[in-house]
């Protein structure tokens, strides 16, 4: 019956309904199967969406969109620019660093790539840049907002399994650093082979001016995430300081918000927020049925019984979460997915901690390949380009990518090297 249930679920997305509706009708059509009570769905809703830890998204994602409505992203390229414009293909490089640095604020992959694919394409094109080039190097260094905190994939994971999310983003650090100087190096083979130019020389005077402008902006992750992983406050109140100090920033310093432009933020963020909330809420009740139908040990003990090698085993379930990760957006592949692997992963002796960057390295790739590929989807709308003429160099960045994963995870050190 578990399994039907999972088949059912995935039948109804595939028909097209919003994962957090296919969430809870695929929950009442088995209760109602089941005979169980359907009034104990709203007090599932109600329990499962009642914590204060997931007040953070809302607000991660407020923050994001104050950064992008302001000079921030403008004066980070800058300093990124500063940093790396006099290597080889320096624009393809200041895409890279000026990605880490939007990925500290927003969390969100798909914000990132919507904010710079209308800034960089547009220039990296005048500059003879392939524009395929320009649009994939664009649209996989905006993973890096789900691998570096603060990333809400990351928090989501934190809430769905009772895992601390200070140590998660501790623990992306690395590997996010890791992905992008893997993405620089790609870039930089290509700048080679196709002879992309440098953006001038490198002059310490500019970058101190860069710095200078770009300092607010780089404070601001400093103090959220900082103060987080220092224990000063919990990922809310972290996340509520961000944007305090990214609304007075835009408000008093750039002057680039008013009260039209708030409002339009608010209520893109609470749009964003209710996508996500539903999903919680519907995998609050279906996580419930399958919790008491134990359909997770099923699962894993399915799939631990294939092989006994341990290093089969991790790539099996990077195999199965890639895959899902191909079909579901990030948000939704984490509350579905990961409680049906978690017990596999405890059983192999894998970290929660350690799991949880494999998941999300998983999902930053699967936001790059079709049928969903969100984060590429995005880019492609947002330069008017098909998705095949970026797929021909996409594909080696992906390589990138799976070179990260596999490193990552089987050196968890890399994940857990603050224990």
């Amino acid at each position: 019956m578990a399994w039907g249930v999972v088949a059912m679920l995935f039948g109804i997305i595939l028909l097209g309904v919003p994962v957090g509706f296919a969430l809870m009708i695929t929950a009442a059509i088995s209760m109602w199967i089941a005979d169980i009570n359907l009034l104990m769905i709203p007090v599932q809703i109600f329990s499962g969406t009642n914590s204060l830890v997931l007040l953070a998204i809302p607000l991660f994602i407020l923050m994001g969109e104050l950064m992008s409505a302001t000079s921030i992203a403008q004066r980070l390229i800058d300093f990124a620019a500063s940093l790396v414009g006099w290597m080889r293909g320096g624009l393809s490089h200041i895409n890279v660093v000026t990605s880490m640095f939007m990925a500290e604020m927003s969390g969100s992959a798909v914000a990132d790539a919507a904010v710079m694919s209308k800034i960089f394409v547009p220039q990296m094109e005048k500059r003879g840049y392939p524009k395929g080039f320009a649009a994939s190097i664009t649209a996989v260094s905006a993973t890096l907002g789900i691998i570096i905190p603060p990333s809400i994939p990351m928090v989501l994971y934190g809430v769905t399994t009772n895992t601390s999310i200070r140590d998660l983003f501790i623990a992306g650090i690395v590997p996010g650093l890791l992905l992008a100087a893997a993405f620089m190096v790609t870039s930089w083979l290509f700048a080679r082979r196709e002879h992309h130019p440098r953006e001038g020389n490198f002059e310490l005077k500019t970058l101190g001016t860069a710095f200078k402008g770009a300092l607010i902006p780089l404070a601001i992750p400093i103090i959220v995430v900082g103060g987080l992983i220092a224990g000063i406050y919990t990922p809310t109140e972290a996340a509520g300081i961000g944007v305090m100090i990214a609304l007075l920033f835009g408000l008093f310093v750039t002057r680039d918000l008013d009260y039209r432009i708030i409002w339009k933020l608010m209520v893109t963020t609470a749009r964003q927020t209710a996508v996500v909330m539903m999903i919680v809420a519907g995998s609050a009740i279906l996580g419930q049925y399958l919790a008491n139908e134990q359909l997770p040990q099923q699962i894993a003990s399915a799939l631990g019984g294939i092989t006994d090698s341990y290093i089969l085993n991790l790539l099996i379930i990077n195999v199965f979460v890639l895959l899902l990760g191909m079909f579901l957006h990030a948000s939704a592949a984490i509350i579905v997915v990961v409680p049906l692997l978690l017990p596999m992963a405890t059983n192999l002796g894998i970290d929660p901690v350690h799991f949880g960057v494999i998941v999300c390295l998983n999902l930053g790739i699967g936001q790059q390949t079709p049928p969903v590929a969100s984060v590429l989807l995005t880019v492609c709308s947002t330069t008017g380009m098909k998705i095949e003429q970026v797929m021909g160099y996409c594909k080696w960045f992906l390589l990138a990518m799976f070179a990260v994963l596999l490193f990552v995870t089987f050196t968890p050190m890399t994940a857990l090297w603050f224990r």
